[in-house]
């Protein structure tokens, strides 16, 4: 085993790329990178213990040149007696790099399902630095920075540490052919600027550019993975429990003094794990996020949602009036039994007998503060949710204001009091969660059947 051939087994080993029993395939577009890590495996499969497969994907985009190369990897997979997989794809018109490469990749995600295999790409020193080189220009994070991984959920780059020379060498050295893709010598794509523009500039200017590109990658992923743990640490100190009464699906609140507070790298690996659940492209938003949780306000992330900081708090709540138009047309007839409400909620109505419950013991005066004469509630309330004008006086409270004044005073996030469900006749609230029944329907001596309430989430009945 040579060199080059020693040095890539020590990084799958390394990296724990490989075990005994797997299937690998090799995405195998013919070219020199593809074609050493194809050798190379061909070399060691035994040793390994593995089964080897290889995937080649022609994109439609260079017409017979592409079908070529199609044949050439047909016939190298022939000869060594490995096993291919391929397709052509219809491209659209004006196709970009980025459709090429995600058509490429649900292929490659395709077969790791079908095989229950490892997918392997010919990914290099080379593409390391320049993929450094693209984000930073493109404005990054600490993640971004961190260049391609060496093992992503199915993805194995075994030949990450070697640089294009070295390949050359040992094709060379295995008398091995390979194609050449002319496209990769132009300038159409960003990327072959920075290759053919960029890098060696630098490496001129710095012998081993490359390689410390490299290195540098390697040293932001270890930082990555340190802030992230950070991150979850600081998110799940700052999560603020809602309200038993709060439907349990709606975004989840945290306190915007313990964000504020952490260590700048932390907060913004944070925030950007925050925002990341909702617009995983928009992570350049994160230093937009901190201006708002310092000030208040929001920040547009997509059109569904922002990211919100108010009276305290920050959360990512869905678009106030996405939320209002979920709840606005649901309603329901006050009667015994279990009703569904918006937010993944449930309602429980139950009528008791006063005089019983208020001797059934220790309980009762716990119970009577959840519940109402049920012969002072007129026919036709409903349960809904809030409207505008709704005006609420709840029991023992000895004050009418608006419901939506009360709720802005328990700061419910906006897109909470949406859903919340309340018992209303006309815009008069007669029961809202958390707040109990309104003053006019006090159970007392004269009463002989009370009503109770209860709301609870779904998955808890």
């Amino acid at each position: 085993m040579n060199e080059f051939e020693t040095r890539t087994a020590e990084y799958i080993a390394q990296h724990h790329m490989v075990q005994k029993g797997d299937t690998v395939i090799v995405a195998l577009s013919g070219g020199a990178d593809s074609m050493a890590l194809f050798r190379f495996f061909l070399s060691r499969r035994e040793a390994f213990g593995i089964t080897l497969r290889a995937a080649h994907v022609n994109h439609g985009l260079r017409g017979a040149n592409a079908d070529a190369d199609a044949d050439f990897v047909r016939g190298q997979c022939a000869a060594h007696g490995v096993l291919l997989d391929e397709t052509k794809l219809n491209a659209p018109g004006h196709a970009s790099e980025a459709w090429g490469r995600e058509q490429r990749y649900l292929f490659f995600a395709r077969l790791a399902r079908q095989y229950g295999a490892k997918v392997a790409t010919a990914h290099t020193e080379n593409d390391n630095a320049e993929t450094v080189l693209f984000r930073l220009a493109r404005g990054s994070s600490v993640r971004g920075a961190a260049g391609i991984p060496p093992v992503r959920d199915v993805y194995i780059r075994p030949l990450l540490w070697a640089q294009r020379a070295q390949i050359e060498a040992y094709l060379a050295c295995c008398g091995a052919a390979f194609v050449t893709d002319a496209t990769n010598k132009t300038d159409l794509y960003a990327r072959n600027q920075i290759r053919h523009g960029a890098l060696p500039v630098l490496e001129n200017a710095h012998p081993g550019a490359v390689h410390n590109f490299a290195r540098f990658a390697g040293e932001m992923a270890e930082l990555a993975e340190y802030l992230d743990t950070q991150a979850k640490a600081l998110l799940a100190q700052a999560l603020l429990k809602p309200p038993e009464y709060l439907p349990q699906k709606l975004a989840p609140a945290y306190d915007a003094a313990v964000l504020a507070g952490a260590p700048a790298p932390v907060r913004r690996a944070a925030l950007a794990s925050l925002i990341a659940q909702i617009a995983p492209q928009k992570t350049e938003l994160v230093a937009d996020a901190e201006r708002v949780l310092q000030r208040g306000g929001a920040v547009q992330l997509c059109k569904t949602h922002v990211f919100c900081v108010a009276q305290g708090k920050a959360f990512l709540p869905a678009q106030p009036d996405a939320a209002a138009r979920a709840g606005t047309a649901w309603n329901c007839p006050l009667l015994p039994g279990v009703h569904e409400a918006p937010g993944g909620m449930r309602l429980t109505v139950r009528l008791l007998n006063y005089e019983k419950t208020v001797n059934s013991g220790k309980d009762a005066e716990n119970h009577l503060k959840f519940c109402a004469d049920y012969d002072r509630i007129q026919q036709g309330v409903c349960f809904r949710t809030r409207r505008s004008g709704d005006v609420f006086r709840p029991a023992g409270r000895g004050v009418t204001k608006p419901l939506k004044k009360w709720l802005s005073e328990q700061k419910l996030p906006l897109a909470a009091r949406e859903l919340l469900p309340v018992l209303a006749a006309g815009s008069e609230i007669l029961w809202a969660p958390g707040f109990g029944f309104a003053e006019r329907l006090a159970a007392g001596r004269q009463t002989k059947t009370a009503v109770m309430i209860e709301m609870r989430q779904m998955e808890e009945l």
